[in-house]
């Protein structure tokens, strides 16, 4: 299937997403390399430190960058040589009409390296995203593809359609960066494999070795939440969170988690799956698509709600169908905020199990901050009062309160923004 403060009292506040957050103040790569895939380590932390207070607080002088980052001026001096000489970073002069030699200062450059984002919008299309490392969108592009019917052969399409967007975009391939694939799957993004796909067999496939053999440009495939945490963390709410998990409602419950400034993954690479805790162990326990009963997506998801209402039956959906599910839950939706108490039960229940998935996490993780995207605000409105009441009743007080619980909509062209995010985190 497919792919979002706590007072001493543990009271519960919700905020929504036009309300404004201040920021104050590693992942691995697959990569092409002398004809074929590897995979390179973790990034170095010292760079990524720098790139990050560029990205934060440009533009700055090289002369703050040693106390924002903790790193000697000479490691800074050195650092920055590099990101100048690879296009990641630019100077822009101080305008001032006093005397003497004016201050430099570095930014992120719109100037540089071009990456690539994609993903599948239909059964039969692909998005392609052209963007600079400053979240710019330079072009975009829908490119057909045929959509097939194991994993190896839909990575070929996708790469040929990839190759056909770079082909038509006018940039050279020697100033594409990277290409970041967001795919609604199990993914283990430092080697590249995907584990599972709905629809598809389930055994695991180097999806990004097929890509980068044919592209001739480093690749990388996250699953699409956890693209969506990237592009929080470099350009959205997220920003100098070191630490925090998001959780993401859409068709089904998928969730990411960043831990000292880098993305948090498992002993296979494979990003935490919040939304498959169990929140109902009885025997009539509503079941997953996963094959299990009792997952709270089963319960807080668009789908279930879709399910719940009798509107679908099973879990094979394809492409057409979601659009369709989507559509209905929209409509139902908008009969339980018009007050239909029947709909209403269901969001209900879907804030009581979102929020005891997330009072586990807090017990399990400490994540000090999660961000929760979700449809709209309507859905904020209709789960808040049970969420409220589940995170109250299971979440343990003292790490509750130290716990800022945040609900949103997804940022706009997050797509675009996980784009240049992926590729100043793997420079």
């Amino acid at each position: 299937m497919l792919d979002y403060l706590m007072d001493s009292q543990t009271a519960v506040n919700i905020i929504s997403h036009d309300e404004k957050m201040s920021t104050q103040d590693s992942a691995d790569r697959t990569g092409k390399a002398a004809g074929k895939t590897v995979v390179k380590g973790s990034p170095n932390l010292n760079r990524l430190a720098v790139l990050k207070a560029i990205r934060t607080h440009g533009p700055v002088s090289r002369s703050d960058l040693p106390k924002m980052t903790g790193l000697s001026a000479g490691a800074v001096s050195q650092i920055t040589a590099e990101f100048l000489s690879r296009g990641f970073i630019s100077e822009t002069k101080e305008k001032t009409t006093r005397s003497g030699r004016p201050r430099v200062f570095l930014k992120i450059s719109g100037e540089g390296p071009i990456v690539v984002g994609a993903r599948m919008t239909s059964r039969d299309t692909l998005t392609t995203t052209f963007v600079d490392l400053s979240g710019n969108i330079r072009c975009k592009a829908e490119v057909p593809f045929t959509h097939r019917d194991t994993l190896e052969a839909l990575a070929l399409s996708v790469a040929e359609a990839i190759g056909r967007s770079v082909d038509d975009s006018g940039y050279p391939k020697s100033q594409i960066e990277h290409v970041g694939v967001a795919l609604p799957a199990l993914v283990d993004s430092s080697r590249g494999v995907v584990h599972f796909m709905a629809m598809f067999p389930q055994e695991p496939v180097t999806f990004a070795d097929i890509l980068a053999e044919r592209l001739d440009i480093p690749v990388t495939i996250e699953n699409g939440t956890t693209s969506l945490a990237r592009a929080e963390h470099w350009f959205g709410r997220a920003q100098n969170r070191n630490t925090f998990t998001l959780v993401n409602v859409g068709l089904a419950i998928d969730s990411a988690m960043y831990s000292d400034g880098l993305l948090r993954t498992g002993a296979h690479g494979l990003a935490p799956e919040i939304g498959h805790v169990k929140t109902n162990h009885a025997a009539d326990a509503e079941p997953c698509y996963c094959g299990a009963h009792g997952c709270g997506t089963a319960y807080a998801s668009q789908y279930a709600i879709v399910r719940r209402a009798g509107l679908l039956d099973g879990f094979d959906l394809d492409p057409d169908a979601i659009v369709k599910c989507v559509r209905q839950f929209n409509e139902l939706q908008e009969k339980a905020a018009a007050g239909d108490e029947a709909i209403r039960v269901l969001f209900e229940a879907a804030g009581d199990h979102l929020g005891r998935l997330v009072a586990n996490h807090i017990n399990l993780a400490d994540p000090g901050f999660i961000l929760i995207t979700v449809p709209d605000d309507t859905y904020t409105a209709l789960v808040e009062t049970a969420f409220s009441k589940a995170i109250k009743d299971n979440a343990m007080p003292v790490l509750l309160a130290l716990t800022e619980i945040r609900f949103s909509a997804q940022l706009e062209n997050w797509h675009s923004l996980a784009t240049a995010a992926l590729a100043l985190e793997n420079f």
